[in-house]
């Protein structure tokens, strides 16, 4: 059985035993715990990805609680070895829970936590960046001068798409997907079409608020569109950004049919 390489030990005579499969940012979330007479021990690892014999290794004859990432193999056999051990509780560190057998867990009596909403902001924030690292051909340009290609500036050099009045699709409109539009049309003042199982109300009031608010101000208003299909964002669209859950029915959603649709 695989043995991790350190452990990183807080409140050592606490009741409840948790372990953190990894060190996690700041202090708080620690604690939390050991103010709940928790021992708190955190594997210190340099494997990036620790295997399903690590994470048994880490729970071992007793322990009350995992918090775990999405990384790992949440499955029958771990929380069957949590189970054994006394587990009650394992926590995700993540939104997404596709990494857990739920039907799993409850077998073994364990109840999951995740963190819903707590990265709806920051995911959005990453679209947008790379949205605009994209159409601005940031990556390119930066690659271009540390090669040391640069020799002066020229008209057509790096020079992009404008994103400013142009059109941002988005597929899928939930938290995430909604944030990242509200981002690309107050930032860049771009128009929106969506397609989305479930129309986003509060979407299309933002995005009509908004247009009122730029035409009372002497702007051309943005505007928003409701597609009835995702061709038909990739047809209208200067920018696309996919925000759909992952699974059976749109794992590789963009494929060459799909690229061929979309502007040039």
């Amino acid at each position: 059985m695989a043995k991790p390489v350190s452990i990183e030990v807080w409140n050592p005579s606490g009741k409840y035993r948790v372990i953190s499969t990894k060190a996690m940012p700041g202090t708080r979330w620690i604690r939390l715990l050991t103010d709940q007479d928790c021992r708190v021990e955190i594997c210190t690892s340099k494997k990036t990805i620790l295997s399903v014999e690590d994470i048994l290794a880490l729970i071992g004859e007793k322990c009350d609680g995992v918090i775990g990432q999405l990384t790992e193999d949440w499955g029958e056999a771990l929380f069957s070895a949590l189970s054994r051990a006394g587990g009650k509780a394992f926590s995700n560190m993540a939104v997404g829970y596709n990494n857990v057998d739920v039907n799993a867990a409850n077998k073994y009596g364990v109840a999951v936590g995740n963190t819903p909403g707590v990265l709806t902001e920051t995911t959005a924030e990453l679209a947008a960046s790379l949205s605009v690292a994209a159409s601005r051909r940031i990556v390119e340009a930066d690659e271009f001068m540390r090669a040391g290609l640069y020799d002066g500036w020229l008209p057509h050099l790096f020079v992009g798409n404008l994103l400013k009045g142009q059109t941002v699709g988005v597929i899928g409109a939930g938290r995430i997907g909604s944030a990242y539009a509200r981002m690309m049309i107050e930032g860049f003042k771009m128009n929106l079409i969506y397609y989305d199982l479930y129309q986003a109300t509060r979407l299309e009031k933002f995005v009509t608020a908004y247009g009122e608010f730029l035409k009372a101000n002497g702007e051309q208003p943005v505007t928003w569109k409701r597609a009835g299909s995702m061709e038909e964002v990739l047809r209208e669209g200067d920018v696309i950004s996919l925000h759909p859950i992952l699974d059976k029915t749109t794992y590789h959603l963009i494929n060459k049919e799909r690229l061929s649709i979309m502007k040039k």
